[in-house]
Protein backbone atom coordinates (compact mmCIF):
# COMPACT_ATOMS: atom_id res chain seq x y z
CA UNK A 1 0.00 0.00 0.00
CA UNK A 2 2.84 2.33 0.85
CA UNK A 3 4.42 1.86 -2.58
CA UNK A 4 1.08 2.43 -4.34
CA UNK A 5 0.49 5.61 -2.34
CA UNK A 6 3.97 6.86 -3.24
CA UNK A 7 3.42 6.13 -6.94
CA UNK A 8 0.02 7.85 -6.86
CA UNK A 9 1.48 10.88 -5.10
CA UNK A 10 4.32 11.10 -7.63
CA UNK A 11 1.84 10.84 -10.51
CA UNK A 12 -0.27 13.65 -9.06
CA UNK A 13 2.84 15.82 -8.66
CA UNK A 14 3.85 15.17 -12.28
CA UNK A 15 0.33 16.02 -13.47
CA UNK A 16 0.34 19.20 -11.39
CA UNK A 17 3.74 20.18 -12.78
CA UNK A 18 2.54 19.64 -16.36
CA UNK A 19 -0.60 21.67 -15.72
CA UNK A 20 1.30 24.52 -14.08
CA UNK A 21 3.52 24.68 -17.15
CA UNK A 22 0.54 25.44 -19.38
CA UNK A 23 -0.22 29.14 -19.71
CA UNK A 24 -3.91 28.59 -18.94
CA UNK A 25 -2.83 27.47 -15.44
CA UNK A 26 -0.11 30.03 -14.69
CA UNK A 27 -0.08 33.03 -12.38
CA UNK A 28 1.24 36.40 -13.52
CA UNK A 29 4.64 35.84 -11.90
CA UNK A 30 5.15 32.34 -13.32
CA UNK A 31 4.07 33.62 -16.74
CA UNK A 32 6.61 36.45 -16.50
CA UNK A 33 9.31 33.89 -15.66
CA UNK A 34 8.38 31.90 -18.78
CA UNK A 35 8.24 35.15 -20.77
CA UNK A 36 11.82 35.97 -19.79
CA UNK A 37 12.98 32.61 -21.13
CA UNK A 38 11.06 33.23 -24.36
CA UNK A 39 12.37 36.77 -24.96
CA UNK A 40 14.26 35.62 -28.09
CA UNK A 41 11.06 34.16 -29.50
CA UNK A 42 9.32 37.49 -28.89
CA UNK A 43 12.14 39.22 -30.76
CA UNK A 44 11.68 36.82 -33.68
CA UNK A 45 7.97 37.61 -33.76
CA UNK A 46 8.73 41.33 -33.74
CA UNK A 47 11.24 40.85 -36.56
CA UNK A 48 8.54 39.07 -38.55
CA UNK A 49 6.24 42.07 -38.08
CA UNK A 50 8.99 44.39 -39.30
CA UNK A 51 9.55 42.15 -42.33
CA UNK A 52 5.83 42.33 -43.12
CA UNK A 53 5.97 46.11 -42.77
CA UNK A 54 8.89 46.21 -45.18
CA UNK A 55 6.99 44.05 -47.65
CA UNK A 56 3.87 46.23 -47.59
CA UNK A 57 5.43 49.69 -47.36
CA UNK A 58 8.89 49.07 -48.77
CA UNK A 59 10.44 51.04 -45.88
CA UNK A 60 10.34 48.71 -42.88
CA UNK A 61 11.63 50.46 -39.75
CA UNK A 62 12.33 53.61 -41.78
CA UNK A 63 8.60 54.18 -42.29
CA UNK A 64 8.04 55.77 -38.85
CA UNK A 65 11.33 57.68 -39.27
CA UNK A 66 10.18 59.30 -42.51
CA UNK A 67 6.61 59.89 -41.32
CA UNK A 68 7.77 61.77 -38.22
CA UNK A 69 9.97 64.12 -40.25
CA UNK A 70 7.19 64.97 -42.70
CA UNK A 71 4.45 65.21 -40.07
CA UNK A 72 6.36 67.38 -37.60
CA UNK A 73 7.58 69.84 -40.23
CA UNK A 74 4.19 70.25 -41.93
CA UNK A 75 1.86 70.17 -38.90
CA UNK A 76 4.40 71.91 -36.66
CA UNK A 77 4.68 74.84 -39.06
CA UNK A 78 0.89 75.13 -39.39
CA UNK A 79 0.26 74.96 -35.63
CA UNK A 80 3.03 77.49 -34.95
CA UNK A 81 1.20 79.93 -37.23
CA UNK A 82 -2.17 79.11 -35.61
CA UNK A 83 -0.86 79.67 -32.08
CA UNK A 84 1.29 82.64 -33.08
CA UNK A 85 4.44 80.89 -31.85
CA UNK A 86 7.95 81.31 -33.17
CA UNK A 87 8.75 78.40 -35.47
CA UNK A 88 12.22 77.90 -33.98
CA UNK A 89 10.60 77.48 -30.54
CA UNK A 90 7.42 75.55 -31.31
CA UNK A 91 8.67 73.02 -33.87
CA UNK A 92 11.38 71.55 -31.57
CA UNK A 93 8.77 71.22 -28.80
CA UNK A 94 6.25 69.56 -31.11
CA UNK A 95 8.87 67.44 -32.91
CA UNK A 96 9.91 65.81 -29.61
CA UNK A 97 6.42 65.59 -28.11
CA UNK A 98 4.51 64.08 -31.01
CA UNK A 99 6.66 60.94 -31.58
CA UNK A 100 6.45 60.06 -27.88
CA UNK A 101 2.67 60.35 -27.91
CA UNK A 102 2.45 58.42 -31.17
CA UNK A 103 4.45 55.51 -29.73
CA UNK A 104 2.37 55.44 -26.52
CA UNK A 105 -0.98 55.58 -28.31
CA UNK A 106 0.13 52.82 -30.68
CA UNK A 107 0.76 50.45 -27.75
CA UNK A 108 -2.62 51.34 -26.21
CA UNK A 109 -4.32 50.55 -29.53
CA UNK A 110 -2.49 47.21 -29.73
CA UNK A 111 -3.43 46.35 -26.14
CA UNK A 112 -7.11 46.94 -26.93
CA UNK A 113 -7.04 43.98 -29.34
CA UNK A 114 -4.27 41.92 -27.69
CA UNK A 115 -6.61 39.22 -26.37
CA UNK A 116 -7.46 38.13 -29.91
CA UNK A 117 -3.74 37.53 -30.52
CA UNK A 118 -3.35 35.77 -27.17
CA UNK A 119 -6.23 33.42 -28.04
CA UNK A 120 -4.11 32.02 -30.86
CA UNK A 121 -1.64 30.78 -28.24
CA UNK A 122 -4.18 28.26 -26.94
CA UNK A 123 -2.71 25.81 -29.45
CA UNK A 124 0.74 26.39 -27.90
CA UNK A 125 0.22 25.87 -24.14
CA UNK A 126 3.93 26.18 -23.29
CA UNK A 127 4.16 29.75 -24.57
CA UNK A 128 3.74 32.76 -22.27
CA UNK A 129 0.32 34.38 -22.53
CA UNK A 130 2.08 37.75 -22.17
CA UNK A 131 4.18 37.08 -25.27
CA UNK A 132 2.14 39.52 -27.36
CA UNK A 133 2.84 42.28 -24.84
CA UNK A 134 6.60 41.67 -24.95
CA UNK A 135 6.44 41.99 -28.74
CA UNK A 136 4.65 45.32 -28.22
CA UNK A 137 7.35 46.34 -25.73
CA UNK A 138 10.08 45.72 -28.31
CA UNK A 139 8.12 47.75 -30.82
CA UNK A 140 7.56 50.58 -28.33
CA UNK A 141 11.24 51.00 -27.46
CA UNK A 142 12.50 50.73 -31.04
CA UNK A 143 9.80 53.03 -32.40
CA UNK A 144 10.55 55.56 -29.67
CA UNK A 145 14.26 55.55 -30.48
CA UNK A 146 13.69 55.81 -34.25
CA UNK A 147 11.02 58.49 -33.96
CA UNK A 148 13.13 60.53 -31.54
CA UNK A 149 16.09 60.21 -33.91
CA UNK A 150 13.90 61.61 -36.70
CA UNK A 151 12.68 64.38 -34.39
CA UNK A 152 16.28 65.20 -33.45
CA UNK A 153 17.10 65.63 -37.12
CA UNK A 154 14.29 68.18 -37.43
CA UNK A 155 15.47 69.95 -34.26
CA UNK A 156 19.06 69.99 -35.56
CA UNK A 157 17.87 71.87 -38.65
CA UNK A 158 15.62 74.33 -36.79
CA UNK A 159 17.55 74.94 -33.57
CA UNK A 160 20.79 72.93 -33.20
CA UNK A 161 21.66 74.58 -29.87
CA UNK A 162 18.94 72.51 -28.19
CA UNK A 163 20.70 69.26 -29.05
CA UNK A 164 24.02 70.57 -27.76
CA UNK A 165 22.49 71.21 -24.34
CA UNK A 166 20.35 68.05 -24.21
CA UNK A 167 20.75 65.51 -21.41
CA UNK A 168 20.84 62.24 -23.34
CA UNK A 169 21.34 60.06 -20.26
CA UNK A 170 18.25 61.61 -18.70
CA UNK A 171 16.33 61.02 -21.93
CA UNK A 172 17.41 57.36 -21.96
CA UNK A 173 16.16 56.97 -18.39
CA UNK A 174 12.91 58.61 -19.44
CA UNK A 175 12.52 56.21 -22.39
CA UNK A 176 13.08 53.23 -20.09
CA UNK A 177 10.64 54.39 -17.40
CA UNK A 178 7.98 55.45 -19.90
CA UNK A 179 8.22 52.11 -21.71
CA UNK A 180 7.94 50.13 -18.46
CA UNK A 181 4.99 52.25 -17.29
CA UNK A 182 3.10 51.81 -20.57
CA UNK A 183 3.70 48.04 -20.82
CA UNK A 184 2.78 47.58 -17.14
CA UNK A 185 -0.76 48.62 -18.10
CA UNK A 186 -1.00 46.30 -21.12
CA UNK A 187 -2.80 43.45 -19.29
CA UNK A 188 -5.38 45.67 -17.52
CA UNK A 189 -6.09 47.53 -20.77
CA UNK A 190 -6.50 44.25 -22.65
CA UNK A 191 -8.94 43.06 -19.99
CA UNK A 192 -10.98 46.27 -19.97
CA UNK A 193 -11.25 46.62 -23.74
CA UNK A 194 -12.15 42.95 -24.15
CA UNK A 195 -14.64 43.03 -21.29
CA UNK A 196 -16.37 46.18 -22.54
CA UNK A 197 -15.95 45.93 -26.31
CA UNK A 198 -17.94 49.10 -26.88
CA UNK A 199 -14.82 50.97 -25.73
CA UNK A 200 -12.93 49.69 -28.76
CA UNK A 201 -15.19 51.69 -31.04
CA UNK A 202 -14.64 54.76 -28.87
CA UNK A 203 -10.87 54.31 -28.63
CA UNK A 204 -9.95 56.78 -31.43
CA UNK A 205 -12.09 59.48 -29.79
CA UNK A 206 -10.62 58.70 -26.37
CA UNK A 207 -7.06 58.94 -27.69
CA UNK A 208 -7.86 62.19 -29.48
CA UNK A 209 -9.29 63.67 -26.27
CA UNK A 210 -6.15 62.70 -24.33
CA UNK A 211 -4.01 64.11 -27.15
CA UNK A 212 -5.78 67.47 -26.95
CA UNK A 213 -5.69 67.86 -23.15
CA UNK A 214 -2.04 66.80 -22.90
CA UNK A 215 0.67 69.41 -23.65
CA UNK A 216 1.68 68.05 -27.05
CA UNK A 217 0.11 70.51 -29.47
CA UNK A 218 0.48 73.30 -26.92
CA UNK A 219 3.16 74.19 -24.39
CA UNK A 220 2.48 73.83 -20.63
CA UNK A 221 3.25 77.52 -20.08
CA UNK A 222 -0.03 78.40 -21.79
CA UNK A 223 -1.91 77.00 -18.78
CA UNK A 224 0.55 77.94 -16.07
CA UNK A 225 -2.30 79.47 -14.04
CA UNK A 226 -4.17 76.14 -14.19
CA UNK A 227 -1.25 73.74 -14.05
CA UNK A 228 -3.32 71.02 -12.36
CA UNK A 229 -5.00 70.43 -15.74
CA UNK A 230 -1.85 68.69 -16.95
CA UNK A 231 0.03 67.92 -13.74
CA UNK A 232 -2.66 65.40 -12.76
CA UNK A 233 -2.49 63.84 -16.22
CA UNK A 234 -0.21 60.75 -16.11
CA UNK A 235 0.29 60.87 -19.89
CA UNK A 236 1.86 64.32 -19.51
CA UNK A 237 4.48 62.88 -17.15
CA UNK A 238 5.16 59.94 -19.49
CA UNK A 239 5.91 62.45 -22.25
CA UNK A 240 7.72 64.97 -20.05
CA UNK A 241 10.12 62.35 -18.64
CA UNK A 242 11.62 62.07 -22.13
CA UNK A 243 10.92 65.55 -23.47
CA UNK A 244 12.42 67.71 -20.72
CA UNK A 245 15.95 66.20 -20.83
CA UNK A 246 16.06 66.68 -24.61
CA UNK A 247 14.63 70.21 -24.75
CA UNK A 248 15.99 71.79 -21.56
CA UNK A 249 18.74 69.42 -20.42
CA UNK A 250 17.03 69.00 -17.04
CA UNK A 251 15.75 65.86 -15.35
CA UNK A 252 12.09 66.28 -14.29
CA UNK A 253 12.14 64.47 -10.96
CA UNK A 254 8.39 64.89 -10.53
CA UNK A 255 7.68 63.24 -13.87
CA UNK A 256 10.23 60.50 -13.16
CA UNK A 257 8.47 59.75 -9.88
CA UNK A 258 5.08 59.82 -11.63
CA UNK A 259 6.33 57.32 -14.23
CA UNK A 260 7.61 55.01 -11.50
CA UNK A 261 4.29 55.31 -9.67
CA UNK A 262 2.34 54.65 -12.86
CA UNK A 263 4.43 51.53 -13.51
CA UNK A 264 3.92 50.28 -9.93
CA UNK A 265 0.15 50.80 -10.03
CA UNK A 266 0.03 49.17 -13.46
CA UNK A 267 1.89 46.13 -12.12
CA UNK A 268 -0.58 45.84 -9.24
CA UNK A 269 -3.49 46.16 -11.67
CA UNK A 270 -1.90 43.45 -13.83
CA UNK A 271 -1.65 41.13 -10.83
CA UNK A 272 -5.33 41.73 -10.04
CA UNK A 273 -6.62 41.27 -13.59
CA UNK A 274 -4.26 38.63 -15.00
CA UNK A 275 -6.26 35.57 -13.93
CA UNK A 276 -9.58 37.10 -14.96
CA UNK A 277 -8.13 38.17 -18.29
CA UNK A 278 -6.73 34.69 -18.87
CA UNK A 279 -10.15 33.13 -18.24
CA UNK A 280 -11.72 35.74 -20.50
CA UNK A 281 -9.39 34.73 -23.34
CA UNK A 282 -10.29 31.06 -22.88
CA UNK A 283 -14.04 31.60 -22.62
CA UNK A 284 -14.01 34.00 -25.55
CA UNK A 285 -12.19 31.43 -27.67
CA UNK A 286 -14.67 28.70 -26.69
CA UNK A 287 -17.64 30.97 -27.45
Amino acid sequence: MGVLSLVKSQREQNTSARNSDRWIERTLWSDLAVLYRQRKLAWSLYSAEVAEMRRTSGLGLFAPFVSVIVYTIVLGSVMALVFGERIDVFIPFFAISFPIWQAISSVVSEAAYANEKSARLLSFPNLAVSLVHLVSAYGLVINLVLKLAAASLVVAIISPAILLNANYLGAAIGVLLTSVAVIAWAVPLSFIFDRVRLLRGLLPQMLMAIYLITPILWQPERLSAHSLVYELNPVYHLVEAIRAPLLTGSIPLGSIAACAGTAFVGLLASALTFSRNRRQIIYGWIA
